[in-house]
Order: structure tokens, then sequence, then C-alpha cells
């Protein structure tokens, strides 16, 4: 009687669970299966939805890193950005999920990979990746919910907060687009390709700049917005890329239950148009005052490749026109054009690539062109190159490898997928270049006429004193009151809730497995990775090296690498850098870090480069600091919170005090040797690689399958076997402590801030976390960037003593660090539990992403072994995740008691064009130069 019972209960519980998965599974005539192709160990399917015309694909695997990406065809029209605004609008709440800061509140609650959405002159994309099942499914409610039931169609405030506003109290404009793009258009690279852009297709959708023209953004009204997404927002004019182990049934279900509604619609958008290469010749302008422009040559393939032959083609430019050893590269620097680089514009029918040269006077155009014209014809005879051909395959060969390591494999892939969707390719080129690229050993020569012989066209792009940005607020006397609604409704429907989730689900209970051998005076630490890949890294002592001698170490690091980026035939990527730990006395390394595709022998590569680097004739060197000055020049001018960042350490301590002598210090440095003309600093290089031997305390890291790390552990230590390391005496370190505050004028017209403070001795706690998430999440983000008009504002703690707030393409620095500074007394009049949940995981995912605990299995050996240089067990560092789930509101009061504090004693970095600011206090001041 009692197993008959027994029996009767698994029935119930059988007959439970076959209800359980038919509800949430699609129904059985919502979807048909049109393909099904095998790649590998992958399988492909493909979907249609049979109500509404959706196609779906979905790259089924054992990968745990979940993924969903969905794409639109929105070609762009005018240069209003509407298509951009309609991205930016579209998480400002929706039927189900109300909340005006929908984007951020889910970002932060539900740990993800990756959250975003993308603009492109025909395609918007709406991509994200988690390996939680719980974020996954409530993130895919949420992106659907967002797209297909927007809010802002029934409430125009959140057009005007994402899109262009005016505030007739203080005059300021605003708009998180307008801002964004403003700063946007300051990047000359963007520049560039916008120039190419609008040269080869005039007068078509490409032409038309998707993010948005500042001064034409508020020309866009409402009802046109809301035109252009019914327009483009329908199921037939979409593609769902999905991937990873997923519940397909369940979650085609989700998808039905979305779109089920949505009638079919045979309305169909083809985004490709021809490029007109009709006009050999023209002349375009950019933004910036000015003598110096860009000479532009654009080849444009009009051939239909399959992808395998346009794997090749990149191939081919890679190792012919762009490999800095190449004839072409090698004979335009010889002729004094050392600023050459070639861009490809693939994501369009007939993809192009053009010759840039940069720094070109006005005058020097047509000289320059006639040069470029010789080296081209002279090129078009010269032999191949085999060995380097051989190079750059091997080179991608392991770039391929490394890519399926990427923890947002699946959104890379749907890329791919969506470009073949969207231009008339073969969907699954991701999966046939990977196997193509693996058989390649050598290019067909035809490439080389096939480009040189495509239709062409020179663009000169000359510099232009930019107008001032029109002023639109007399157009429209309603400003005040569509104002006031807006700042109602984001009062409103501020932070909403959404549907909670599992602390004890996210967490993460163990590092990757490593091991730690010690031996004659080192340390061997061994980290598991059953990938392809081979990975070393070694940790050579450097803090002998004298103070003054620092710079050539630094250029030391960079010029090694250099070196063993021209060494043939190739065997691996090196990179080298300098790192440190410590905060009062500073201990460095050279690290020297090595991957491969292949078994090799890590000691004997870094001696061959090392040969290869002492080796090296003066014009090397010089060429080198050249180029060195001009990238840095660049970085400098384009990434403002890294240059504020860098800046900012300027006036620290400890290891990134040290550091910094690498950034700012190192480019003055190298300034004067370049206006000096003397060469010793080119013998002072050189006797650097004598003084980095391997001594006592280095430590080298082994990752890779189990066979490798023992033979190369064996081989390790056979050759330290008997070897007396030495004991370098520590040199001493006494660095000039900048000024707290650091100004960069440029001319830009928006402002960038950074606020720094290290803490010096006390390590980062678990509260700290969850004290920047909570301050990121509940006042800068909708206080600083909606109400404000800054596009990002965030703070973040880094471990493992750092406390970092930012404003990026912030209208007005000064509203923000006003902001800022009464950010304590706010939060803490309204501290509630509900935000401190969305803060803790919030700060938990950050967290993990942070330490490597998420990520390829390189980042988490990386970060073992950072771990282990400081001296702690990685494994002791997962206790601030409990640290973070246990923080209360009464410890999180205190933090932001801390905060005044905190601010008034850190660093603060700014980034402004507004040059008449008065400063009371002592100031560090940079310029362009």
């Amino acid at each position: 009687m009692q197993k008959k019972k027994i029996r009767w209960n698994v029935y119930v519980i059988c007959i439970v669970f076959i209800l359980s998965i038919i509800g949430v599974s699609a129904k059985p005539n919502a979807f048909v299966q049109s393909g099904e192709t095998k790649c590998g160990a992958e399988i492909i399917h493909e979907y249609k939805h049979i109500g509404s015309g959706l196609n779906v694909v979905w790259i089924e695997n054992k990968d745990t890193n979940k993924s969903f990406t969905l794409g639109v065809k929105t070609p762009t029209t005018d240069n209003t950005g509407v298509n951009h605004i309609i991205e930016h609008t579209l998480f400002t709440g929706s039927k189900k999920y109300p909340s005006s800061t929908l984007f951020f509140d889910a970002s932060s609650k539900y740990p993800n990979l990756f959250m975003n959405a993308m603009t492109s002159s025909d395609m918007t994309v709406f991509p994200f990746a988690t390996s939680h099942d719980a974020c996954f499914d409530t993130l895919l409610s949420i992106y659907l919910d967002c797209i297909l039931n927007p809010n802002m169609t029934v409430n125009p405030s959140s057009f005007y907060e994402e899109a262009f506003h005016y505030n007739p109290l203080t005059k300021q404009y605003g708009g998180v687009v307008y801002n964004e793009m403003k700063g946007a258009n300051g990047d000359r690279n963007r520049q560039v390709f916008r120039a190419i852009r609008q040269g080869l297709y005039e007068g078509t959708h490409y032409a038309n700049d998707s993010g948005g023209n500042p001064d034409s953004i508020p020309e866009l009204s409402y009802e046109k917005f809301i035109e252009t997404y019914k327009g483009y927002y329908y199921p037939s004019n979409m593609m769902i890329i999905l991937y990873g182990d997923l519940p397909i049934g369940h979650v085609l279900g989700l998808i039905d239950e979305a779109f089920q509604d949505i009638p079919l619609s045979d309305k169909q958008i083809d985004v490709n148009v021809k490029p007109d290469v009709v006009s050999k010749e023209k002349t375009l302008y950019f933004n910036e005052s000015g003598t110096n422009g860009y000479l532009i040559k654009s080849f444009v393939v009009e051939k239909d490749l399959t992808s395998n032959e346009m794997l090749e083609m990149d191939l081919w430019v890679s190792t012919y026109l762009v490999d800095e050893q190449s004839y072409f590269m090698k004979t335009l620097k010889r002729q004094g054009l050392t600023n050459v680089q070639v861009i490809k514009d693939s994501y369009v029918k007939y993809p192009s690539y053009s010759i840039v040269i940069g720094n070109v006077t006005k005058e020097n155009m047509a000289s320059e062109k006639v040069l470029l014209e010789k080296v081209l014809e002279s090129l078009a005879t010269k032999k191949i190159d085999q060995e380097t051909e051989r190079n750059i395959i091997a080179k991608n060969q392991l770039v391929a490898c490394s890519e399926d390591l990427s923890p947002t494999r699946g959104i890379e892939i749907a890329e791919a997928y969506l470009d073949a969707w969207a231009h008339d390719k073969v969907g699954a080129y991701y999966f046939s270049d990977k196997a193509h690229i693996d058989e390649l050993t050598k290019l067909p020569e035809s490439y080389r006429s096939l480009l040189l012989g495509s239709p062409s066209m020179y663009i000169q792009l000359l510099p232009k004193e930019e107008a001032p940005l029109a002023s639109h607020a007399d157009q429209d006397k309603s400003w005040g009151e569509r104002l006031e609604k807006m700042t109602i409704w984001q009062k409103e429907t501020k932070h909403l809730p959404l549907p909670d989730i599992s602390f004890k689900d996210l967490l993460i209970h163990q590092t990757a497995p490593y091991k730690i051998v010690e031996k004659d005076d080192m340390k061997y630490v061994l980290t598991e990775n059953d990938g392809p890949l081979k990975g070393v890294s070694l940790y050579i002592p450097t803090g002998h090296i004298q103070q003054e001698e620092l710079p050539y170490l630094f250029l030391y690091s960079q010029l090694l690498k250099k070196a063993a980026q021209e060494k043939t035939p190739f065997e691996a990527i090196m990179d080298v850098d300098v790192v440190a730990v410590g905060s009062d006395c500073v201990t460095p390394y050279l690290k020297v870090s090595m991957l491969s595709n292949k078994d090799f022998d890590s000691l004997s590569m870094l001696e061959q480069a090392k040969a290869s680097l002492q080796a090296k004739e003066v014009d090397w060197f010089d060429e080198q600091l050249q180029i060195f000055l001009s990238q840095f020049k660049e970085n400098f001018s384009q990434d403002m919170l890294g240059t504020l960042k860098w800046l900012n350490a300027s006036g620290q301590k400890g290891y990134k005090r040290y550091l910094f002598e690498q950034h700012y210090p190192l480019y003055t440095q190298v300034r004067k040797m370049r206006r000096s003309g003397e060469v010793d600093y080119v013998k002072a290089i050189k006797e650097m690689g004598n003084q980095l031997e391997y001594a006592k305390d280095m430590m080298i890291g082994i990752q890779g399958n189990k066979t490798f790390r023992e033979s190369e552990l064996e081989r390790l230590e056979t050759y330290f076997e008997g070897k007396t390391l030495p004991v370098l005496t520590k040199a001493n370190y006494d660095f000039t402590k900048y000024a707290p505050l650091n100004i960069y004028y440029r001319n830009t017209p928006v402002d960038y801030l950074v606020f720094s403070y290290d803490k010096e001795e006390d390590l980062i706690e678990g509260s700290d976390y969850v004290m920047a998430s909570y301050m990121t999440n509940q006042y800068l983000r909708p206080v600083l960037r909606a109400e404000h008009g800054a596009y990002g504002s965030s703070m973040f703690a880094k471990y493992p003593s750092s406390l970092i707030v930012y404003t990026y393409r912030d209208p007005n620095f000064l509203e923000s660090v006003e902001g800022i500074q009464e950010a304590s007394n706010i939060l803490r009049k309204d501290l509630n539990e509900e935000a401190l949940k969305v803060a803790k995981l919030d700060a938990l995912a950050e967290y993990q992403r942070q330490m490597s605990l998420v990520g390829d299995a390189f980042e988490k050996g990386n970060f073992i072994e950072s771990c282990i240089l400081r001296g702690t067990k990685p494994e002791t560092l997962l206790k601030l995740q409990k640290e973070i789930l246990d923080t209360k509101l009464s410890a999180l009061d205190e933090k932001f008691s801390l905060l005044p504090y905190l601010l008034g004693n850190g660093q603060l970095g700014i980034c402004t064009g507004n040059k008449q600011l008065k400063v009371q206090k002592q100031v560090n001041i940079y310029r362009e130069r």
C-alpha cells in the first residue's frame, strides 16, 4: 500500500512537471523551424514566427554564458539622430516596466556580462549576455517589452529628456543624446570615418549621421520621432539571435507571448545602396580649426565576394598595407609620412578600404597624393611576401582561438548574423571564417589587382572652424511647460520596482583552480585552463632601477614589445608592461606575457626578442619614439576619462604614483629626447636590457592544459636548476606629489571630470562597492545624467584601495561638482531597503567582473597571478561578496557620512573648454600641444 502511494506521488510530480513545461513553452504552431546547420559541436537552428514573420536564430551549445540580440533595420534618413534617440528612449519605461530609469535599474539589478544598445547607419541592435538563467528570462522580458510596448509613444517627456530640451530659467540646453553627440563630434577618428561615408555615399542614408548632428537634433519633432519608430519597429523588419545552453521551448514561448498579437506585415526595408565613385575627388571639412587635415584614398570592392574571399582580402590588406614592415608602410615612412592608417568599412554590402594619411597641410595635399600614387603603382609589381603572409595568417589564427573564449561570444556571432541578414551575405560566416582561417597557408595574388583595380576616390578632409551651435530656444515658447512636465515625469517614474532575484544564486564560491610551486627562490603559479590557448607570464623584478633611469625602463618595455611583434616566424603574441604593487614601498616588475595556440619556449622567445631589440639601429628607435609621441597625443586628447585618471594619479602615492611616471612625465621626457637630436638615449635603452635579469623573488605564471603546464614547468625548473639568482638592491623612489587639482584645457563643447580618492593603507570593503552602486543608481544617473544632461555619470570602487566618481560628456562640470558634493546629504535623507538591495546586486556583479571571477579563462588566471603578486590568496577575496550582501543601511549611512571628506581630500581632474575658469587653489594646468 505504501509503495502504491509513493508511485502515485511520482505520477503527480511528473504530470505537474509536464504541465509546467507546456505552460511556458512555445505553442506547437507558433514557430516553424526553417533550417538547421551543424557547425562543429554547435547547431544553428532557424525559426520563423508564424503570426508576425519574426526571424529567430538559435546557436545551440553548452556555453553557460547565454546571450540575446535583437536587430532592427533602421536606415538613417537625416541628421537628427532619430534612430539613436529611439534607441535611448525605448529604455525609459514600457508597459510592463514603467520605470523611467529602466535601463540602468535593470543593468544594476540583474548581473550581466554585457547589456547595451547600439545604432549604426542602417541598423539598431539590442544585445545582452548573462550567465544566470533567472537574469536571462527577466532581461529578455524587459528588452522585448521596451522594444514593442514603449511608454515613449504615449508620453513625450522621455523624448525631450533623451533628445533635446531647453531650460528657460538657466538658459541651458540639455538632452542626453544632444550632449553625447556634442562630445562625439570632437573625436578625430569618428570624423574621418564620417568623411569616408559622406564621400562614398553622397545622397544616400549612409551619408547621414546616425548618431545625430547637434545642430540638427533640435529639428526633430516628437511626431516625426514616433512616425519613424512605427515605420521600422515591426517583426518582419527584426531578427533575434539566441545563443548558449538555453531551454529553447521555454525561450521561444516568451518570445511568442511578446509577438503573438502583432500582425504580419509585408513591408520590406532594403538598406543596401551602391557607393558613387564617379567623382574621383572630393573636399570635405571637419569641425576643428588649424592648418592640418587628412588625405584619404578609398577603394570600394564592388565584386560580390564570398565570406572566405572577404577574409582572404582582409588578410591581404593586413599583409601588404597595414603591417609596419610591409613595403607600403616602410616606403611612406621613409618619405616622411608617419601618420598613416588603413580603415575598413565592412558593415555594408560593398566594403571599402581607405588609406588615411594624417597631419597633412592643405598646401601639401597635391604632392602627397602624387607620392601615394607612386607607392601604390610600385606595390602593384612587388614580389609576394610569403613570410609576412604566413605571419599574418598565424596571428589571425591565434586571434580566432582567443575570440572563442570570450564571455560575450554569442553577441559577436549575432553581429555577424545581423550583418549578413541586412547586407545579403551568408548568415553563418562567423563559423565558416573560423574553419577557413585554420586551413590557410598562403593568399592568392589576385587580391592585389582586385583591390588596386577597384573604383576609388580621393577625399581631402580639411579643418574648418566649428560654428557655434544654433539657438533653437526662441523657436518654441512652450519649453517651460514641457520642462515642468518632464521633471514631474522623472520624479514619478524613477526607480519603479522590477522583479526580484535571489542573492544566493549569484555567489561565486571558488576561483579558477591553481597551484603554487616554489623552487630555487622562484615562485610558479599554475592555473588550469583546458582551452586551446597557452600562456606564460614572467614577472621580472625591476625595483633596483634608479629613479632617474625609469624613463628608459618604460621605453624599454614598449620597444621590447615592438621588437617581438616584428619577429618572424610568428610563434606567439608577446605583451610587455611595467606593473607594480605596494602603497609606500613600491615593488615593480617587468611583466612579459606570451600567448599562443601552439607549444612554445617562453624563455627562448624572450631572449630572441631582447636580442632583436639590441640589434636595432638608431633610425628604428627614432621612428618608434615618433610613433609613441603621436599615439600618446592622440590618446591624451581622445580618451578623456583615461587621461584624467592618469593625471589624478600624480597626486597619489605608492604604486599609482610610480606608474604615473610612464604616462605624462614619460611623454615630456621623450619630447626632450626628440628635440635634442641626441642618440644617447638609444644606448641607455639598450643598457637597460642588461640590467633586467632573472632574480630572486621572480614569479612565473603558467596557464594552459595539463600537458602544457607540466611540460613548461619542467622546462623552466630545468633551466633555473643550480643557478644562483641574484638578490637585487632596491632603489629609493622619491616622486614629486602633484597638486590635487588637474585642469586639461581642450577645445571641447562638453566637459569631463574625475574625482579620485585613494584609501592608501585601507583596503576596499564590501560596503564601499555597495556605496558606489547606490550613489550611481540613486543619484548620479537619474540626476546628473537625466536631469542635468551628462551623457554618463558613475561612481565605482576598485580593489585594492580606489574610489572614483566621474561624469562624461557633461554640459557643465561646475554644476556636476556642486551636485556631487551635495549627494551625501540628499542620499542620507532617504536611504531605503529596496534601493539597498538593488545596490547590493549591482555591487556584486561589478565586483565579480572586476576580479575576473566571470570572463574568459585567461582573465581569471591573470587575476590569480595579480593577487599572489600582492601577497594575497585569491580565494580570500571571495569573502568580499559576503561583505557586499551583509551591508546594512547603517553601514551605508556611515559611508555616505564620510563622502564629503573623501571628495575634499582626493584628486579632481577636469577637462573643459572653459579657459576663463578661475582657480582659487594650487592646480596643474595641461593644454593640447
